[in-house]
């Protein structure tokens, strides 16, 4: 089969979703709806829109018709947006069929904030599509009230390659590997940037060092918003709080991420929105609990007090209180990361979740598969 993605190419969940296709044997090209500061995996052709233009305001205008010739020229059996908004946008500019979209949060989640022109034009993206995947319940309801079509949408997660995510048998082994020291380690997952509020976990951090002053964070620093990351130094320094932080930027190596994962006491993830975000997923698929916002996307699969403790959305206090509560509490961490852990390998296997999306390709090309 020919699958052509529009995504952003330098997205991790991209590079897994092209690169699962390719090696099932499909031939996958990917229009980038972002420079591309990484590159594609081997065997994925990669069309660049952005050495068109990259002008801010005219870019999707132009990019549209690039993306609308290239598909004309591909005949792809399948055209998949992943995301409603800017990939989305693309893939109904082209005109072709059979198109589908995976909405993918934030794009969704935060639709009503946008402009009456932007919410018009996603909404007329939802209804163009063939099928709409939905990465969470939550989302599943949102779609359909912005006009997507009952009959062709459905919930289906990326899952988690478990065969990479997965609990380590040497906690101590690992962190000597990463040279992280032996002290309580609480690790920042989400990208720097204003979404998933950096700032809030800058301002938790001192609470935490007040009440157990050897603990140790770990922040991931990629895709970062320069002015926000300037902005979390601030935080911290001025707190006085430089000593307990480190930073890590990008990693395109999972088995590294994984061991990340393994050797942190526990985790955090803050947004203000969110679909099924598979950090997350495989975090707890490493048996490592997570602070969550309360969102209700993320109840399709943690539960507060059994695998993870929630909190609300913006409050600090309510981040640090979380973290000092189960680093005070050994027996109720290792509960929560044990049952993390098996709720991941119950549900959350990826290739019962790809195969579906791949039969889900076949039946909108009107193919069989084999």
């Amino acid at each position: 089969m020919k699958i052509c993605c529009i995504a952003n190419p330098n997205s991790v969940h991209t590079h897994r979703w092209v690169k699962y296709f390719y090696e099932r044997g499909h031939d996958v090209y990917l229009i980038g709806e972002h420079k591309p500061v990484i590159d594609p995996p081997s065997g994925v052709t990669i069309y660049d829109l952005s050495d068109i233009t990259n002008t801010r305001k005219y870019r999707y205008l132009r990019w549209g018709l690039e993306a609308r010739r290239i598909v004309r020229q591909l005949q792809p059996d399948i055209l998949h947006a992943l995301g409603a908004v800017g990939a989305g946008w693309l893939g109904y500019m082209t005109g072709f069929h059979p198109f589908l979209i995976t909405a993918m949060g934030s794009d969704i989640n935060l639709l009503q904030k946008r402009s009456s022109l932007f919410q018009r034009f996603t909404k007329s993206t939802l209804r163009n599509a063939d099928y709409i995947l939905c990465v969470s319940n939550d989302l599943f309801d949102k779609v359909l009230a912005f006009g997507g079509n009952p009959d062709k949408r459905e919930v289906v997660y990326r899952g988690v390659d478990l065969d990479t995510f997965h609990p380590g048998a040497n906690k101590g082994k690992i962190r000597r590997k990463l040279s992280i020291e032996p002290n309580p380690t609480i690790l920042s997952i989400r990208s720097m940037n204003w979404l998933y509020n950096p700032l809030d976990i800058a301002k938790a951090v001192p609470l935490v060092l007040q009440q157990i002053p050897q603990t140790r964070f770990i922040v991931f620093t990629y895709n970062q918003d320069k002015d926000v990351f300037s902005q979390f130094k601030k935080i911290i320094k001025q707190n006085n709080s430089t000593y307990a932080v480190n930073y890590v930027g990008g990693m395109n190596d999972d088995s590294r991420l994984a061991n990340y994962y393994r050797a942190s006491d526990l985790a955090i993830s803050v947004p203000s929105s969110d679909g099924t975000p598979n950090s997350v997923l495989e975090c707890m698929a490493c048996g490592t609990p997570v602070v969550l916002s309360d969102l209700p996307s993320l109840h399709d699969w943690a539960k507060d007090e059994k695998d993870s403790l929630f909190v609300p959305v913006g409050d600090a206090p309510a981040i640090g209180k979380a973290i000092i509560r189960l680093l005070s509490d050994k027996i109720m961490l290792d509960k929560l990361g044990h049952n993390a852990s098996k709720a991941m390998k119950n549900r959350a296997d990826h290739k019962i979740w790809m195969k579906r999306i791949e039969q889900i390709y076949y039946q909108l090309a009107g193919n069989v598969s084999p």
